[in-house]
């Protein structure tokens, strides 16, 4: 029964990023632009939430259970890394260190958002403390 009520959330959080998906990928059809429409459509959905000030719930739920099963999105391209068996020295050189890097600056920039965050939500706190 819980589950049915949670329906029309989850309806809606789906709804809201295909339409954003389908909106990023339109303007970059249309407009021939070098960005992928996905990420047009990611970049449109951040802009709508920074104007609507929060995430809806159904968004949410449906975006939690996404990133749990990001590993999925993933695994196409681990298994296309086997029939890239006849690069040469080199081109494994370069994309061992494109994938380094990368993955340095994922990390980075993750941690300075983390970072970032943290602190935004201890300050809230601390202002909350002293109203109180």
């Amino acid at each position: 029964m819980a589950t049915l009520r949670n329906l029309p959330r989850w309806l809606l959080g789906a709804g809201l990023l295909l339409a954003f998906d389908l909106a990023g990928r339109s303007l970059s059809a249309a407009f021939s632009l070098p960005v992928p429409g996905p990420v047009l459509g990611m970049l449109l959905l951040l802009l709508a939430l920074m104007i609507y000030g929060r995430v809806p719930r159904g968004l949410a739920e449906v975006g939690g259970q996404v990133l749990r099963l990001l590993i999925l999105i993933f695994l196409p391209a681990t298994v296309g890394i086997y029939f890239l068996r006849d690069l040469s020295g080199g081109d494994w050189a370069a994309l061992a260190i494109a994938m380094f890097f990368g993955t340095l600056i994922s990390f980075t920039l993750t941690a300075l958002v983390l970072n970032r965050l943290i602190q935004r939500t201890a300050a809230r706190q601390r202002r909350e403390q002293d109203v109180e």
